[in-house]
């Protein structure tokens, strides 16, 4: 079959870029010829992509060949429309909520253009990304056609955009009223879409199927020894740097003094200095090696107020009180890197002054009112599906997840497994704080003593002996390919 999954963003990244990335890559080897329209200017980088055409004039009027990708970037005249600001090399950006509507139009008809020369090729079916508005855009380029697409909703533009103005609700049920299935991935999000569009509730809920996402069980995989897998690292590292140059460097950074006047202006301009998307360019010089005995936390994801990380580097003082030992890894990107400097940087000085003034730019942390071998996903904001969370099991690392909207299902789906394990995984919340399902100071609260519980289950007899963490770590694996593997989700999505 030719396979079309319609994207309007990059296909590298977090979300909604790697969802599409990885369906695209399990149709190939499923021997489908994929079509991905998008606007990723790099894609011809990416060693999955077998061909790359810039521009809607280009776009050829055959095919691909099967067990092949094409990916097509048609004509938006430079304008890329986004949920959640953010920086894309070579583009002027703006979000859905700010831009006007006959940016919007431009916007659906430059995509739809190419679209329909696509369409021209012969298509089977279509998968469109988002609530908008790459399923306005399915819907305007097939009308007439017969050809069948399916929406996959992702969290963030209705959280961003569709609920923050009225007039992009058109766009969404347009799109959304002509599908032949909604996807949601988890049974959360099937009750938010119908929330969102509460006139339209019992249409919609007859299109709703659960689908959840999934990850590549060949690249997360169970590891090595520390030091084979810190050579590994440090190797990637290096030859990410080579590829992608201007990272942040901390002999360039200097950070804002906690009293400077609009200091969450003052730190955002900072993390405009370099290029976030890239590796720290010094990162090799400064990292410090990893023992065999030390626990290691590690938060994955972006960096921003949402997701939790302020308060995770909150939390940590009082973790390291109890294991004097145990190591904090912050990974990802995002436009909150400064604030998290700046209050690393009071901690180390005993600042609680400049401390409160670094969490407290932008509404960073929500802050109490009262003054190796664990993932911890803190969103305290709605999330479509814990993907980070099925890539840590997949990898063997336990998850600790809040038990809310998408995030639950990972839960379960190991509560169903192990009662004990699915218990130790999740994380209470309280409703309500600054950002939305989870209140931050009560992240603060919990968070020490589910990691105490966690560390002591995975290491019963110390943290010398793997031996427990071994076989949990091969029991989260399971359950994550046999549940979430992308080759399963990508046969999901063809049925029916």
């Amino acid at each position: 079959m030719h396979l079309v999954l319609v994207h309007g963003y990059l296909l590298g990244g977090t979300g909604s870029n790697v969802y599409t990335a990885n369906i695209a890559k399990s149709w190939k080897q499923q021997g489908h010829a994929v079509t991905v329209i998008c606007q990723d200017p790099f894609a011809d980088r990416l060693d999955f992509v077998d061909e790359f055409i810039v521009g809607t004039d280009k776009i050829p009027s055959s095919a691909p060949k099967a067990g092949t990708i094409r990916v097509v970037v048609p004509d938006i005249n430079g304008l890329l429309l986004v949920y959640w600001y953010d920086l894309y090399e070579g583009y002027e950006v703006k979000t859905m909520v700010n831009c006007s509507i006959d940016e919007i139009e431009a916007n659906i008809k430059g995509t739809a253009d190419g679209l329909k020369k696509v369409i021209a090729q012969g298509v089977d079916r279509i998968l469109a990304n988002h609530a908008i508005l790459s399923p306005v855009i399915t819907k305007r380029a097939t009308e007439g056609t017969g050809i069948p697409y399916d929406v996959k909703i992702h969290g963030s533009s209705i959280i961003f955009s569709v609920k923050n103005r009225q007039e992009l609700r058109p766009y969404a049920l347009e799109g959304i009223k002509n599908c032949r299935r909604l996807i949601v991935g988890a049974k959360y999000m099937a009750g938010f879409v119908q929330e969102t569009f509460e006139a339209e509730k019992e249409e919609i809920a007859k299109k709703i199927v659960i689908i959840s996402p999934g990850m590549d069980p060949e690249v997360f995989q169970l590891g090595g020894s520390i030091s084979e897998r810190q050579d590994a690292f440090l190797a990637s590292v290096k030859d990410f740097i080579k590829r992608k140059p201007g990272g942040r460097r901390e002999a360039n950074i200097k950070l804002p003094d906690h009293t400077t006047r609009d200091l969450n202006k003052a730190l955002e301009s900072v993390v405009a200095s370099y290029d976030l998307r890239a590796a720290d360019a010094d990162l090799c010089e400064r990292w410090i090696p990893l023992e065999e005995d030390e626990p290691v936390i590690c938060f994955f994801g972006k960096f921003q107020e949402t997701k939790g990380v302020g308060e995770l580097l909150m939390a940590f003082g009082t973790i390291v009180e109890r294991f004097p030992r145990a190591r904090l890894l912050l990974i990802g990107f995002g436009g909150n890197r400064e604030h998290l400097e700046g209050m690393l940087a009071a901690m180390i000085q005993g600042s609680f002054e400049a401390f409160k003034a670094y969490a407290e730019a932008g509404n960073f942390v929500d802050l109490p009112q009262e003054a190796e071998n664990i993932s911890v996903l803190t969103a305290k904001a709605l999330e479509a599906f814990g993907m980070v969370s099925v890539e840590a099991m997949a990898s063997g690392v336990l998850p600790l997840c809040h038990d809310h909207t998408g995030i639950s299902d990972v839960i379960n789906a190991v509560q169903e497994v192990d009662p004990e394990l699915g218990s130790i995984m999740r994380v209470e919340i309280r409703p309500g704080g600054v950002h939305g399902v989870a209140d931050g100071a009560y992240i603060v609260e919990q968070l020490p003593n589910k990691v105490e519980r966690a560390l002591k289950f995975l290491y019963p007899n110390g943290f010398g002996d793997h031996s427990k963490r071994r076989e949990v770590s091969a029991q989260l694996r399971a359950v994550a390919v046999e549940k979430f593997s992308w080759d399963v989700i990508c046969k999901k999505i063809l049925k029916g």
